[in-house]
């Protein structure tokens, strides 16, 4: 015990002051998995390859909540410590090469590798994973810290009828009778984090970059005809980001998946991005949003924190503040400058307020939030290419890329680039974009009020265009937000009922999309024109519409419901939602006798709290919360006990949504009983949660 004890004391200090990574340096990795999705279990044997650099007392690897068996150091028994934490290894180790750490282990991950719709009725199955923020090694012994690369070569298997993804190039395919496996090859060492692995029933459209790389993009088989608007303009962004960058794509090939109940909108995991499925839209939802943008953006991060990862947080902006800025890029190759200006605009307009208020945050700041380090630091690059042009820009970062490739950086790295590719001393620049939490707010605008869109909206915004000049840009080639400013700006003094009706008889789909925000009340002559709004190619404009219509013009909602009872709107079934609770609130709607209007009423009511349950999206199930609280019908049979539920939903957002509005019906001891009924139907996190939010039974 006691030299067990003096080696956990050693390594601690050890690790303290150096890190691991500096002693024993992990070189491959080589895992064979099986994963039972109905116990929620991942199992399998794993190979490490790693080289003593120096003398150590011991090693570990980060592994929490596992269990390991037969574990064995270059083919022999090795002592071992299972902490709960870590694996650690209880050998002494000289300066060698190519040692070998092999195990099995088996583990049921809390966090980081997702099972959905195993447990429920659902149609749509899968097993995702995320590591930043969660820790792979939730689910895979690895390594917690982002400094130690390792090449990671997987195998999985699973049962048939599933697609198998993972990082890197898939080498084979095996099957048995009921299973298959699965087995993936990496070329290049990788942090931990950016492990992943995503299964479910896909297909997939399949392309080739400019320079040969294989671009792999899978939908859901019931999702084909949203294939295409969803991934659309990938092969132009991906030749862009390259030929930009000017550093070859540093990865064997690029894949991409949608996944049920994502954390965030997309993860850059190593040639594997996995996103949120409310990306995939077709074609009329493109026309709102899009996938464009969050698609840039992890692809930028193939380069920009994949290949060249921060050393800490502190220089977090190398990852995605060179991730937001060349996503505005690609963007930029697809809907022009204005848009690039105008996003960048926006995000001026955020930060601005940040740092009136007191709240800027220094890029350099470890502890800043997202809109520090995505916003602010893309804008630090936009500023930098400015001041030192477009060549000793361009220069910079390929060298930075290429001096650092599949290793770690700082931003002085980077800084030292730009200045030896631009002759320039960046010291102030650096201090005040990089060090200041205050942002530069008049050098900001000034440089954005160089674009002329950007210029004509500022000045539209101060209120320097009369009327008429203001009706001069809708008929003019003005980038689509001044002449969205210009209806918002006339139907707030005065409504115009000519005014409206030219406006309306445009056809040009922004400006009809102003209309339909900014007119609460409808007059009759406008009637015409408001309802054909209900055609127009743009779900928002359709939600919009038909809320007002109904409100307007009650007399005529079973007009309203009929044209519109198809649509089913984004993923999260924004329209369809909508519909279900204006047909339910229509006395006229819809025709028949008692009995047939009674039995649809019934059906739309089940279809709407059916929402709620755990087989659907959680923005699905947020959507349809909403619209039962507004119709008061959460104490529908099934809705309250899918809020409970909801309440402990791995997304964070959800589940303080769900929290909020569970907490305020429990001020009503009508759903303190009610909740308190359905205690013994629930599992043991809803249990834990609501012990602590209902008062004790006297």
């Amino acid at each position: 015990m006691k030299y067990v004890f003096f080696v956990l004391v050693s390594l601690y200090a050890a690790v303290a002051h150096a890190g691991q990574s500096q002693y024993p340096d992990f070189t491959r990795a080589q895992g064979d998995l099986c994963i039972d999705p109905y116990r929620e279990k991942v199992s399998g044997a794993v190979t490490y390859f790693f080289d003593v650099l120096q003398p150590v007392d011991s090693l570990y690897i980060d592994a929490r909540n596992m269990t390991f068996s037969e574990v064995r150091l270059n083919g022999e028994e090795v002592r071992f410590r299972n902490d709960g934490m870590r694996l650690w290894i209880l050998a002494e180790q000289e300066t060698t090469r190519q040692n070998r750490l092999t195990f099995s282990y088996s583990a049921h991950p809390e966090k980081a590798m997702y099972f959905t719709g195993w447990a429920t009725d659902s149609d749509l199955k899968q097993i995702w994973t995320q590591g930043q923020g969660r820790y792979t090694s939730n689910w895979f012994p690895s390594f917690d810290d982002t400094n130690e690369k390792v090449e990671f070569d997987i195998s999985v298997t699973f049962e048939k009828g599933y697609k198998v993804l993972c990082n890197g190039v898939l080498a084979s395919v095996e099957e048995t009778d009921s299973l298959t496996t699965w087995r993936y090859d990496m070329k290049h060492p990788m942090s931990s984090y950016l492990l992943a692995l995503a299964i479910g029933e896909y297909d997939m459209i399949r392309d080739v970059s400019r320079n040969g790389v294989a671009m792999e993009m899978y939908y859901y088989p019931t999702d084909r005809d949203k294939a295409e608007p969803t991934y659309r303009h990938t092969k132009t962004i991906f030749d862009f980001l390259e030929k930009e960058i000017g550093v070859t794509y540093p990865w064997q090939n690029y894949k991409q998946a949608p996944v049920r109940d994502f954390l965030h909108a997309g993860m850059e995991n190593t040639g594997l991005t996995l996103f949120a499925d409310t990306f995939v839209v077709d074609s009329v939802g493109y026309n709102d949003r899009n996938y464009l943008n969050v698609n840039a953006h992890e692809l930028a991060h193939q380069w920009f924190g994949n290949m060249v990862t921060a050393r800490e947080n502190t220089h977090h902006w190398l990852q995605e503040g060179f991730a937001t800025y060349y996503a505005l890029l690609a963007e930029r190759e697809v809907f022009g400058e204005d848009y690039y200006y105008w996003k960048l605009y926006q995000s001026a307009l955020t930060l601005i307020s940040q740092s009136e208020q007191g709240q800027g945050e220094a890029v350099l700041n470890a502890g800043a939030g997202s809109l520090t380090f995505y916003e602010k630091g893309a804008f630090v690059l936009h500023r930098l290419r400015e001041i030192i042009g477009d060549r000793a820009f361009r220069k910079a970062v390929t060298d930075y890329l290429e001096a650092h490739q599949y290793g770690h950086a700082e931003t002085k790295d980077f800084m030292e680039k730009a200045e030896r590719a631009s002759g320039k001393d960046l010291t102030d620049f650096t201090d005040r974009w990089l060090r200041d939490s205050i942002f530069p707010e008049e050098e900001a605008i000034v440089s954005l009020r160089k674009n002329d869109f950007i210029h004509t909206y500022t000045d539209l915004s101060e209120g320097m265009f009369s009327r008429s000049q203001q009706d001069s840009l809708l008929t003019s080639e003005v980038y689509y937000p001044a002449k969205e400013a210009v209806v918002f700006l006339q139907n707030r003094d005065t409504l115009r009922v000519n005014w409206n009706q030219e406006q309306f008889r445009s056809g040009d789909i922004h400006i009809r999309q102003a209309q339909a925000m900014s007119l609460d009340t409808i007059p009759v002559a406008l009637k015409e024109d408001y309802e054909s709004l209900l055609s127009d190619p743009s779900y928002v404009t359709i939600e919009g519409a038909l809320v007002k219509l109904w409100m307007n013009f009650p007399e005529e909602a079973p007009v309203y419901l009929e044209k519109t009872a198809g649509i089913t709107g984004f993923a999260d079934k924004n329209i369809r939602i909508l519909w279900l609770a204006l047909a339910l609130s229509s006395p006229a709607y819809p025709d028949g006798t008692p009995d047939e209007i009674g039995r649809s009423k019934a059906e739309w009511k089940t279809e709407l709290t059916g929402y709620t349950s755990g087989r659907y999206a959680y923005e699905v199930r947020r959507n349809a919360f909403g619209i039962l609280r507004q119709l008061g019908l959460l104490h529908e049979e099934g809705v309250l006990e899918n809020l409970v539920k909801a309440c402990v939903h791995r997304s964070w957002n959800f589940a303080q949504s769900s929290r909020t509005l569970l907490k305020n019906l429990l001020k009503n001891e009508t759903y303190v009983q009610e909740v308190r009924k359905l205690i013994p139907k629930l599992g043991v996190k809803e249990k834990k949660y609501l012990e602590n939010i209902i008062p004790k039974q006297q």
